[in-house]
C-alpha cells in the first residue's frame, strides 16, 4: 500500500469557516499536512476585524457557537464582538489548531495545474510585501462574505479634511469623545453604531436613505446557576441549542410566498411596525417604517437604536450624500454640516465572493470571468464550482440562511466539502475532485426558481442581489434543508479521476487510526464471528448464509444492548 503521494492543503481565513475546517481536518479524519493563511495578525475573521463600538451578534451565543466547542460561559444570550473573538481564540488552543495557522499573509489568488493535479498559490506578506507561492492538492476559500467593506465613492471625499474610516477599519487611534460625528448608512453595523457613539460623542447625525425593519432584541445575562447546568447537566444545553434552532426555522416560514407564509409575514410586519412606532421620534416615524416586505433586506434586532434617536445630541437625516466638504457633508437636500469625524457603515462586498483573489482553473479559466458569463456567481450548493476541481469554497453562493445561524451553515458546508472532496483524496479514491457542469447547472435552476417565491427577491435594494438582478447570495428554503441535502452527497454529480485500486485499504488504514476503540473492537468481533461461521460451514453458500444471519442477529442484539 505504499504510495509516494501525500496530499495537502491549503484553507485561506482563519475566521468561523477556516476554524471549523482545520477541527474536521485534524481530529475527524485525523489529516494534519494543512495550512491557513490568514492576512490579518490573528485569527477570528470578521470579529477580528470588526471592531467598531457596538459590534456584536443578533444571534442567540448558544446557536452561533461551533457544535463541536459548546460554550457554557456565554455572559447574555446575544455576545459583544470581545466575547465571540474570545471564544474563537480559545476554540483554536483547545484544538490544537494555531500551530497550523500563518497570519499577516494575504492570497491574491491560484491557479490550478492540470499536469500536476495540484494548486499553485500565490501569496503576499502583508508587513514585508514579499510575494510567494505554495502549492497544495487541495484549495479552500474561507474567506467569509463580511471580510472586505465595500467602499463607496461620493463626489469630494478627498477633500475633508478631518477623520473617515469604514466601521471594518475603524480606527481606535481616533477618540470621539466630545466630537461631531457623521454616520452614513442604515444597516446593522450604522444601527451598532449609533448608539454607542452617542453615549461620548457631542453629536451624531445619521444619513440614511431608506427604512429598515427593526425588531425587539432581549438579550438577559445568564445567572451562574444556568451556566452551571449548561456545563454539568447532560445534553441541557444542546437541547437549548436545538430549541432556539427550531425557533429560528420556524421564522424562516415568513420568508416564503404560500398563502400561509404571507399571512405569517404580515403578522411579523404588523409586530414589527408596532415596535417601530412605538420607541421612535414623532419626527421621525414616516422615515422610519419601511414600504419593502420583511425579509427583502436583513432584519434587524435592535441595539439601542431607536431609543437614541430621542437623544438631543443624535439625528436622523432620511437622505442621501450629494458631495463631501472640507468641513463636513452636504447631503441631498442641499443642507450642509460640519463633521469631526464621517464614518461609514456601507456594508461589506457579499455577493463579490472571494474577492479580491483571481482564481483560475481547468484551461487557464477565470473564475471571475466564468460567473460573469452565468449572470453571478453559482456553486453546487454554495460549494464547487465547475472547471475548478479540488476547490471548496466555505461561504459560498446562495449558502446563507434567511433566518439562522451562518455559523450553521459554514459548519454545513465544511462537512460537505470534508466528504465530498477530501475523503475521496485522502483515501487515494481520486487525485482530482470535480462537480460536473450539469449538476451545478441543475441546482443553480432549481435554486433560483425557488427564489422567486421568496421575499428575496423582492423590490428593494439589497445586498442579496447582484449587478445583473439575480440574487446570490440567499439560501430560499429552510437552514435545516440546506443540511440534509448534503448530508449524504451525490456522488453522481461530481467526477472522479486518478484514483488508487487500492483504496479501500487507504479507507480502512484511516478508519482504524480514527476509529474509537469501541468501535474498533466490535467489528473486529464481527468480523470474528463471520470467519468463524463461514468455516463452520465449510466455505459453501449454505455456510455463508448461516454466517451473514448470524452477523445480522449480533449486530441487531449489540444495537439492542447500546440502546438499553
Amino acid at each position: 500500500m505504499a504510495s509516494s503521494y501525500a496530499p495537502t492543503a491549503i484553507i485561506i481565513g482563519a475566521g468561523p469557516g477556516g476554524i471549523s475546517m482545520a477541527y474536521r481536518l485534524k481530529h475527524e479524519l485525523g489529516f494534519n499536512d494543512f495550512l491557513i493563511y490568514e492576512k490579518l495578525d490573528g485569527v477570528g475573521g470578521t470579529w477580528r476585524s470588526n471592531t467598531y463600538p457596538g459590534c456584536g451578534c443578533d444571534l442567540p451565543s448558544h446557536l452561533y457557537s461551533f457544535s463541536f466547542n459548546l460554550n457554557a460561559n456565554w455572559s447574555k444570550e446575544l455576545c459583544e464582538q470581545p466575547e465571540i473573538l474570545q471564544y474563537i481564540e480559545d476554540t483554536v488552543d483547545k484544538f490544537d489548531l494555531r500551530q497550523h495557522v500563518i497570519t499577516s499573509v494575504e492570497c491574491l489568488g491560484g491557479a490550478w495545474n492540470e499536469d500536476e493535479k495540484e494548486w499553485t498559490v500565490k501569496f503576499r506578506d502583508v508587513e514585508t510585501g514579499l510575494e510567494f507561492e505554495r502549492h497544495a492538492t487541495v484549495f479552500v476559500s474561507a474567506v467569509g462574505a463580511i471580510s472586505f467593506p465595500r467602499d463607496v465613492r461620493f463626489k469630494g471625499m478627498e477633500n475633508f479634511r478631518g477623520d473617515m474610516f469604514h466601521t471594518a477599519r475603524w480606527d481606535h487611534s481616533v477618540d470621539y469623545t466630545g466630537k461631531r460625528v457623521a454616520v452614513i448608512g442604515n444597516g446593522c453595523s450604522a444601527a451598532q453604531v449609533v448608539p454607542a457613539v452617542s453615549e461620548k460623542a457631542a453629536f451624531v447625525q445619521q444619513y440614511a436613505r431608506s427604512a429598515q425593519w427593526y425588531h425587539p432584541r432581549p438579550n438577559k445575562s445568564f445567572s451562574q446557576l444556568e451556566k452551571w447546568s449548561f456545563r454539568w447537566l447532560p445534553l441541557w444545553q444542546r437541547w437549548l441549542r436545538l430549541r432556539i434552532f427550531l425557533h429560528a426555522e420556524q421564522e424562516a416560514y415568513t420568508y416564503f410566498s404560500s398563502e400561509a407564509g404571507i399571512k405569517a409575514r404580515l403578522a411579523a410586519e404588523d409586530e414589527s411596525r408596532e415596535y417601530i412606532l412605538s420607541r421612535t421620534p414623532q419626527q421621525y416615524k414616516k422615515a422610519v417604517v419601511p414600504d419593502f416586505p420583511l425579509g427583502c433586506k436583513r432584519r434587524i434586532f435592535d441595539p439601542g437604536y431607536l431609543d437614541s434617536l430621542h437623544q438631543s445630541n443624535v439625528k436622523l437625516r432620511n437622505e442621501g450624500i450629494q458631495e463631501f466638504t472640507e468641513n463636513g457633508i452636504i447631503g441631498s437636500s442641499g443642507i450642509e454640516d460640519e463633521f469631526d469625524i464621517i464614518v461609514l457603515a456601507t456594508g461589506f462586498q457579499v455577493s463579490q465572493f472571494l474577492a479580491p483573489m483571481e482564481i483560475y482553473g481547468r484551461y487557464g479559466v477565470s473564475l471571475n470571468k466564468q460567473w460573469s458569463e452565468s449572470r453571478g456567481a453559482q456553486a453546487y450548493y454554495g460549494t464547487f464550482v465547475h472547471n475548478f476541481p479540488n476547490l471548496a469554497i466555505i461561504f459560498g453562493p446562495n449558502s446563507f440562511p434567511a433566518n439562522n445561524s451562518a455559523l450553521f451553515a459554514c459548519e454545513t458546508q465544511v462537512c460537505f466539502a470534508v466528504k465530498a472532496l477530501f475523503e475521496p483524496i485522502l483515501d487515494h479514491r481520486a487525485r482530482m475532485v470535480e462537480v460536473k457542469q450539469s449538476a451545478e447547472e441543475r441546482h443553480t435552476i432549481s435554486l433560483q426558481g425557488q427564489l422567486k417565491g421568496t421575499v428575496f427577491a423582492g423590490d428593494c435594494s439589497s445586498w442579496y442581489i447582484n449587478e445583473f438582478g439575480r440574487n446570490d447570495a440567499s439560501w430560499p428554503a429552510r437552514a435545516a434543508f440546506f443540511w440534509l441535502k448534503t448530508f449524504w452527497p451525490n456522488w453522481k454529480a461530481f467526477i472522479w479521476k486518478d484514483g488508487s485500486a487500492t483504496w479501500p485499504l487507504y479507507r480502512f488504514a484511516r478508519w482504524w487510526k480514527m476509529g474509537s476503540w469501541c468501535s474498533k473492537a466490535s467489528i473486529a468481533a464481527i468480523v470474528a464471528i463471520f470467519l468463524s461461521q463461514s468455516r463452520a460451514g465449510s466455505g459453501s453458500t449454505s455456510g455463508v448464509t448461516r454466517a451473514l444471519e448470524t452477523l445480522h442477529e449480533r449486530i441487531g442484539a449489540l444495537a439492542c444492548y447500546i440502546a438499553s
